[in-house]
């Protein structure tokens, strides 16, 4: 449902957006209510890094080795 008549200086990807929330496209989404992880905390421009480090962090060798 249109709001108005389109707006020239809208940039398209904008409007594509919006037309869809107007059509509720974006209303059954997976995931909504849920928090996003980590919103509201302090930018880390190295967070991938750490999440990277975390999830390949090997093992501690074992005795056998």
């Amino acid at each position: 449902m249109p709001t108005g008549p389109p707006d020239p200086a809208e940039p398209p990807v904008e409007r594509a957006i919006r037309e869809a929330m107007e059509a509720g496209e974006f209303d059954d989404l997976e995931g909504v209510g849920r928090p996003i992880p980590d919103a509201g905390t302090v930018d880390d421009e190295l967070w991938w890094v750490r999440r990277w480090v975390q999830r390949n962090r090997e093992s501690p060798p074992s005795k056998d080795s």
